[in-house]
């Protein structure tokens, strides 16, 4: 089996992020997350949050922080690039409005 090795610079992603992408990963969050099968408990346990948190986040009750932005990103960019489950985040990520930060993400990665 081919091991999937990937790596996410995220200071060009901190760079490139705006008030738009924040709220848009916000909006599809759960989406993201359903695609997964995880539960709101598994993705703060991957993140370092707590489940209270991705609630609130999802429900549209608070704005996630930058750093947390990130790290959920990083995520999901990373299982975008995978056989199993790439097709489907993808189709997330090009309805968020993320597709194009996905992008330019692999796009810097691949020029390492």
């Amino acid at each position: 089996m081919r091991k999937l090795e990937i790596s996410i610079d995220l200071k060009m992603l901190s760079g490139k992020l705006n008030q738009k992408d924040i709220e848009s990963l916000s909006r599809h969050l759960k989406t993201l997350r359903q695609v997964m099968k995880w539960t709101q408990d598994d993705l703060a346990k991957k993140v370092g949050v707590s489940r209270q948190t991705i609630t609130l986040i999802e429900s549209g009750k608070t704005a996630p922080s930058k750093t947390l932005v990130l790290a959920i990103l990083g995520i999901f960019i990373v299982l975008a690039a995978t056989p199993i489950f790439g097709v489907m985040i993808k189709a997330v990520l090009k309805a968020s409005g993320l597709k194009k930060l996905y992008e330019k993400a692999l796009d810097e990665n691949l020029d390492d």
